[in-house]
């Protein structure tokens, strides 16, 4: 009878106990839970697809697909990481916050993408026209083996040849050479397969089926040699810098919310458990 007693003063405690984990070093961060969740279902296949999904600037409407997770950044620089989360970040608020950094800049999402497709034209409609967080997009991420789900909302960034597609300060200019530089690593990393689709035709385009219509894409996006060609214009490099996560593991009835917060001149993770 203690014992039954204990445990729902336990779960009475953790519903009404408001306290981040800075307080409660129990609670483990996403980006911890996400490292054993990967780790669990490395050997599954599919198991890095994951949903993204952005707004169509002219309907309004939803739009979602799926794409490959292809790791955390490593070693990002941290004045890049408030660029994109502040986007008005001046360089004294900068030099506060690099005590932050170890917090933040392994947490940043790598995926790739086309140039010339609609998720592209989607955020930078929403950017180019001033709205704020027009960048802001969710995505999802189901681990079936262990019946865990990530929503995981964040700011999204394309990369291109000479960097971040919209740069807006001096502060993601200054660290062009390592998004080329990473960029370039991630181009040399794909399949033949995924490399020759970025040079087809337009994406969402009727089909040509005209034979030989393919002779111009290099097979396997090499050259006469066997070598990777350069890098074309189309592949981007696409960052997600997450902001808030929703974490689900069913079975347990557990939701944890971690969300990236600015208080006092510095950032940090905050963490909350909710009711499922």
């Amino acid at each position: 009878m203690t014992s039954n007693n204990n445990e729902q003063q336990q779960g009475l405690a953790d519903i009404g106990d408001n306290n981040n984990s800075s307080s409660n070093p129990d609670m483990k961060t996403w980006k911890e839970r996400i490292d054993i969740s990967i780790a669990k279902s490395r050997k599954v296949r599919g198991s890095n697809y994951v949903q993204i999904s952005t707004i169509d600037y002219e309907t309004m409407e939803p739009r979602c697909r799926t794409v490959v997770f292809r790791g955390f950044m490593k070693d990002l620089p941290f004045g890049a990481v408030e660029e994109v989360l502040r986007g008005d970040s001046t360089q004294e608020e900068e030099e506060s916050s690099l005590s932050s950094s170890g917090k933040y800049t392994d947490c940043v999402m790598k995926m790739i993408t086309d140039l010339r497709s609609n998720k592209v034209s989607e955020v930078e409609s929403f950017q180019t026209t001033g709205k704020k967080n027009g960048n802001t997009v969710e995505m999802v991420w189901w681990f079936p083996k262990s019946s865990e789900q990530y929503r995981i909302r964040g700011n999204l960034q394309f990369i291109g040849n000479g960097g971040p597609l919209t740069n807006t300060n001096d502060a993601t200019s200054n660290h062009n050479d390592y998004f080329v530089g990473e960029r370039k690593q991630q181009w040399g990393n794909l399949s033949d397969m995924a490399r020759e689709q970025f040079y087809w035709d337009n994406p969402g385009i009727p089909y040509c089926s005209v034979k030989g219509h393919e002779q111009g894409v290099p097979p396997g996006g090499r050259d006469e040699e066997g070598k990777v060609l350069p890098v074309p214009e189309s592949f981007l490099l696409m960052l997600l810098y997450p902001t808030k996560i929703d974490y689900l593991k069913l079975g347990e009835n557990y939701r944890q919310i971690d969300e990236w917060k600015r208080e006092g001149g510095e950032s940090q993770w905050e963490q909350l458990r909710m009711n499922p």
